[in-house]
């Protein structure tokens, strides 16, 4: 089989890239929020179907889930919503699996976005929009990969493409994905990487935390708790433990300022200025060490919420992710070094994440997370640079090759 070089991956890239920006900003038209994943699952399998993959369906089992000790708390049934796996069988080589979602976070606040917000408006080489970044952007780049590598003949070993859902609030679409298989050889998940690698991530937990109160007229103010203060003492008692943490990191952290990040996402309480509100829910994300349970992690959380003397409901949702950290040294991390280093030039370095992501799934597995150059994840003006596209996929292109001829 002639070999593939470099500067044919390139090429090969550069014809197809822009039709395969136009995808992009198809898929990132589409508001793929949790449980509004379907029409961006379309999108995908029609392309995965273009480029001759077979496509089945995977639904998540939340029962058959429930059970597994890596599985998120579901926010929303499963009925009507879907993973897609497609496959292609190679010449008998080493398989590859691609993973990517498709769900997105919220667009708000709306109103502070420069560009509209599912506009998919390219300016000066960036493409905005709500999942330009993560992770649209790098499942573009991986199906463009795909495309490129296809055009140099029959790919030397099989492709697998897992399109999930769930990924921002617990991961159970990549876990059903990966249950139900195939499996390959090596992973790689485009997550935004920004010209290095992902091989180290924190673990992850949420938490819902009621708070109960009395409701009344706010002439008797004085007459009993309110929920909204009582939430503040829990949320500095849960700063504590966050320093606590943070006191001594692991290793593979070392120069990275407080590893272990608490986050008040959400407080929801009241309706009106006069009246002390009855409840109040405070929704957190904790990130905690990667050789610590995530159950551990838990019980932690719920004793710090006790130490601040509150009586409040601790419900545990969406993830309950640990950490994972990935060797540099395994042959797929050096064969994608080097296709860096041949065609981007300059060392492909790990940079670990006080994050997580879906790779967790496939410990202890050859696995890592590559992938486009972007900012504003999760906030506002979110881009995904188009150069760094045609990239990362000129990068997986050759990879691939390389990967199924070894």
């Amino acid at each position: 089989m002639a070999e593939f070089s470099p500067a044919e991956a390139r090429r090969a890239v550069e014809t197809a890239l822009p039709a395969t920006v136009s995808f992009l900003q198809e898929l990132v038209r589409v508001p793929s929020l949790l449980g509004n994943e379907e029409p961006a699952q379309e999108l995908v399998e029609e392309r995965l179907q273009e480029l001759g993959f077979a496509i089945r369906s995977v639904e998540p089992d939340a029962a058959e889930l429930a059970g597994h000790p890596d599985s998120g708390i579901p926010l929303l049934p499963y009925e009507g919503r879907r993973c897609v796996v497609g496959t292609i069988d190679g010449e008998g080589g080493r398989a590859l699996l691609f993973n990517g979602h498709v769900d997105v976070v919220s667009e708000e606040p709306a109103d502070r976005w420069t560009k509209a917000p599912y506009g998919a408006e390219i300016e000066d080489g960036r493409l905005y929009g709500r999942g330009a970044c993560d992770m649209k952007g790098g499942i573009a780049a991986m199906l463009l990969a795909v495309e490129a590598a296809k055009a140099a003949g029959p790919l030397p070993g099989g492709l697998v493409y897992q399109s999930v859902i769930e990924e921002e609030c617990g991961g159970n679409g990549a876990l059903a994905a990966c249950l139900a298989g195939p499996g390959a050889d090596g992973v790689v998940i485009a997550e935004p990487t920004n010209g290095s690698m992902d091989l180290v991530a924190v673990g992850v937990i949420w938490a819902r935390i009621t708070l109960e109160g009395s409701s009344r007229h706010a002439s008797h103010a004085d007459e009993g708790s309110n929920p909204i203060e009582a939430a503040f003492k829990v949320t500095e008692a849960l700063h504590e433990l966050e320093s606590t943490l943070n006191e001594q990191p692991e290793p593979e952290f070392a120069g990275i300022e407080r590893p272990y990040l608490l986050n008040i996402g959400a407080l929801h309480s009241g309706d009106w200025p006069s009246m002390t509100p009855g409840r109040a829910e405070l929704d957190v994300r904790l990130g905690f060490p990667i050789r610590m349970d995530p159950t551990e992690a838990q019980s932690l959380l719920t004793g710090a919420v006790e130490r601040a003397g509150s009586t409040a409901r601790v419900e545990f949702r969406g993830f309950r992710a640990r950490g994972y950290s990935f060797d540099t040294a395994t042959p797929l991390v050096r064969l994608l070094a080097d296709c860096h280093r041949e065609v981007r030039s300059g060392e492909l370095k790990p940079e670990p994440s006080r994050a997580t992501t879906d790779l967790r799934f496939f410990q202890p597995g050859q696995a890592v997370c590559y992938g486009p150059t972007g900012e504003g994840l999760h906030g506002v003006d979110e881009w995904v640079d188009l150069e760094s596209i045609a990239d990362v996929a000129a990068v997986l292109a050759l990879f691939i090759r390389r990967w199924g001829s070894a």
